[in-house]
């Protein structure tokens, strides 16, 4: 087993974005307020960590910028039964289920997010 972390691909930026998005859904569910910045770098790290890979700390902050963007969008989604239950279970799990209706949801947006922030204005 290689033990090397390696740098974010475009593929990991999207999966970490759509992790620090989820999260701080299950956070606003939680607590009823949207999480402090701390709650981001933790976050961050620990996705980094479990799938070895780096990323320095204005990635993160950029990332856990758009994650809020994102998360305030889909806050509306906490209103039903059913994104409550998928809200529940992203908790209560190590990894997001990407067939889950409501990460499904959070992923297409992330995706989209980072491919207009690489298109050239």
């Amino acid at each position: 087993m290689n033990d090397v972390s390696r740098i974010l691909s475009a593929r990991d930026r999207v999966e970490l974005l759509c992790w620090l998005t989820c999260g701080s859904l299950g956070a606003y569910y939680l607590n009823g307020d949207w999480p402090a910045a701390s709650f981001h770098v933790q976050a961050a790290h620990k996705w980094l960590d479990r799938h070895q890979r780096l990323a320095d700390w204005l990635t993160v902050a950029k990332l856990a910028a758009i994650a809020r963007e994102i998360a305030t969008q889909h806050c509306a989604l906490l209103e039903a039964d059913w994104a409550r239950d998928a809200v529940e279970e992203i908790l209560d799990s190590e990894d997001l289920n990407y067939q889950s209706d409501v990460v499904r949801q959070v992923f297409d947006d992330c995706r989209r997010a980072l491919a207009e922030k690489r298109t050239p204005e």
